[in-house]
């Protein structure tokens, strides 16, 4: 399973760009993959967060962040 975590600054916290999530921030994301990972290690977390996105911006990406991914399951 796939679990993508979609928004703006709030989301992205200094994420790795490189990866989906070898590192996914200092906020909430990270302690959210921590406790899901140790209930189930083989949900996959991805992190899409990007600072400064606003509302129009987010909805720009959705075709390639979330539908794309979703198709890869």
């Amino acid at each position: 399973m796939k679990l993508l975590f979609f928004g703006d600054s709030i989301t992205d916290m200094g994420r790795n760009r490189e990866s989906d999530c070898v590192f996914c921030g200092n906020g909430y994301v990270f302690y959210a993959a921590g406790d899901i990972k140790r209930e189930d290690p083989s949900v996959e977390i991805i992190n899409r967060g990007i600072s400064g996105n606003r509302i129009v911006d987010i909805y720009a990406r959705i075709k390639s962040d979330v539908w794309i991914i979703s198709q890869t399951f």
